[in-house]
């Protein structure tokens, strides 16, 4: 059932390497990137980085939420990545009524934005 309320929908979730390392195996993804934390700091990030996609899947969960299963035969989500998600980063991932996708670290509202977007139905956009 589709969610039918005005107010935006909310999912957080707490970033681990475990988590990291988990999906990376799922996916075949091996780049240093997601699991050298040494390289990660020498370039300037806080740590290792988690993918892209795995940050999304929250986001995925909250349009299925919204939009029932309609959003599985005609459920479209963009998302453009503004920052990195890493271990101990809690991710607070929103979906508002119009669809606008928003995902962030740390306390500050506008701060620590990692990804932002629209989960529509196809035809409704």
């Amino acid at each position: 059932m589709a969610h039918d309320s005005k107010s935006p929908l909310q999912h957080e979730v707490e970033m681990s390497q475990e988590k990291i390392d988990r999906y990376g195996k799922l996916n075949g993804d091996w780049d240093i990137l997601h699991y050298d934390h040494d390289y990660c700091l020498a370039r300037g990030f806080r740590g290792t980085l988690a993918h892209g996609m795995h940050n999304m899947a929250p986001a995925v969960d909250l349009a299925l939420e919204k939009y029932g299963k309609d959003f599985y035969y005609g459920g479209r989500i963009e998302v453009r990545w503004t920052g990195p998600v890493c271990p101990g980063d809690v991710q607070r991932t929103t979906l508002d009524a119009a669809g606008n996708v928003h995902a962030q670290v740390g306390n500050t509202p506008g701060a620590g934005a990692v990804m932002v977007g629209k989960a529509v139905l196809r035809g409704k956009a």
